[in-house]
């Protein structure tokens, strides 16, 4: 990845210094010819990184997967871009042109004052500013983060030696589930922060295998850096440092104990002190605020557009309002466009291109924590990394559950941890793979005594 970014540094100087980019026409021509350079450069990257040197085998068989999902995101791409005018695809428009539009705008235009980092529009028109307006070579970069988001579930899945089987469906979804594939594709933010959030689990990933403290700090870093495009971004950092204390040992085997009980308090609260403190630079998704006002008032003022639902019970106190409606919410931010309110073609492809898939990943969660209940989850290191993934999306659910108020939003903003979706999903397939060997053990070693 390293090589990949150096040397789209020296083209982007390049391109500075030979197109001088001072208004905003469109440099197509350049646009295509670094796509045609870089789509070699990262096929190389991307395969030459896809390693397990205990499964050659499978080592081939991932990038037999890996490199076809590579190309069928840039034929998305030109299509987005050459295509429109037969058919938009979905998720295409809105938000996904409007970035752009704001970022041409902010690079040379009218809003040259009016857009700052906390957009994501401010940094495609920082770097439109450099290189000129090459919507494509933005579009490419989208596909850059998304390949190499897949390889770094690759690797993580790796370290875990989750079964062959597991993982090869796990590569499959990673691969191949058509939103992510597009959403990841187009012109929007989620495919840096989805980048962002896997790379945040990937460092905590290694300091699990005692790579050292600083791959937490890593960790952080990236889940923060995410939640400069966007809030939720920093539901990996909250889950890390509040269940990081509880893994905190050798085997990484989650043990609760008072002092450590009072520890994650403290993170806690420090964390809701951040939040009020500096909410207006955080927070100004809901208004700058952490209440029960705010949230639900940045609610109302979302429940508007064609693919809105109005879901949960009126009329309550607030408490009890957030307790009641927050596991509604979260059910329709994770699977909608729920069957009931599907509008056309559109939201059933929707269903089975993304719903589908959650359905079975928490049909899966289920099924684990069924075969090794609750109180058996902290007794070794996968159950406790299972533990932990559970919280991080959790938060998450809850974040979006009150942030989003409209089927079209709720399917955008959920792919952002869709790569954490593939993980669980994996974890718990390995768990109770697990369980089942120990039981076959166990029947075999009973015959035997017989």
């Amino acid at each position: 990845m390293l090589f990949s970014l150096i040397v789209f540094s020296l083209e982007f100087l390049l391109c500075n210094l030979i197109i001088s980019p001072t208004n905003s026409v469109d440099h197509t021509a350049v646009s295509i010819a670094l796509l045609i350079i870089n789509t070699v450069i990262v096929y190389f990257s991307v395969s030459t990184s896809i390693r397990n040197s205990d499964n050659i085998e499978e080592e081939h068989n991932v990038r037999m997967m890996v490199l076809p999902s590579f190309f069928i995101r840039i034929a998305i791409l030109l299509w987005d871009v050459y295509a429109r005018h037969i058919f938009i695809l979905p998720n295409s428009e809105a938000d996904a042109e409007w970035y752009h539009k704001i970022a041409v705008s902010f690079a040379f235009g009218s809003r040259a004052n009016q857009v700052d980092y906390r957009k994501y529009s401010y940094y495609i028109g920082k770097l439109y500013r450099f290189i000129g307006v090459q919507k494509i070579t933005i579009q490419f970069l989208h596909v850059f983060f998304a390949m190499w988001s897949i390889v770094l579930i690759y690797k993580i899945l790796v370290r875990f030696k989750i079964d062959t089987g597991t993982r090869r469906r796990a590569m499959l979804f990673a691969c191949f589930l058509p939103n992510l594939m597009m959403i990841t594709t187009f012109f929007l933010q989620e495919s840096v922060i989805a980048f962002l959030i896997i790379l945040s689990l990937y460092f905590y990933t290694r300091w699990w295998f005692g790579d050292g403290l600083i791959n937490i700090i890593w960790s952080v870093v990236a889940s923060v850096s995410a939640a400069m495009l966007h809030l939720g971004g920093i539901v990996v950092a909250i889950g890390i440092i509040a269940l990081m204390v509880l893994t905190a040992n050798k085997d990484r085997i989650m043990h609760l104990t008072p002092v450590k009980a009072v520890f994650v308090i403290f993170v806690v609260l420090g964390l809701i002190l951040v939040l009020t403190t500096f909410g207006d630079e955080l927070l100004t998704k809901i208004g700058g605020k952490v209440d029960y006002e705010s949230i639900t008032g940045e609610v109302e003022l979302k429940e508007a557009g064609g693919s809105v639902y109005t879901i949960g019970i009126s009329g309550l106190p607030p408490v009890l309002d957030l307790l009641v409606n927050t596991p509604i919410r979260m059910v329709y931010f994770v699977f909608s466009p729920l069957p009931w309110t599907w509008r056309g073609l559109k939201d059933i492809l929707a269903f089975f291109g993304s719903v589908l898939f959650y359905i079975y990943v928490i049909y899966t969660v289920v099924q684990a924590l069924i075969r090794k209940p609750l109180r058996n989850l902290g007794e070794d290191s996968i159950s406790s990394y299972y533990f932990v993934i559970i919280v991080i999306l959790m938060i998450a659910s809850v974040m979006f559950g009150w942030g989003v108020a409209n089927a079209g939003t709720a399917l955008r903003h959920r792919e952002k941890f869709t790569y954490l979706f593939i993980i669980q999903f994996a974890i718990s397939k390995e768990i109770i793979l697990r369980i089942d060997n120990k039981d076959a053990k166990k029947s075999i070693s009973n015959s035997s005594n017989l």
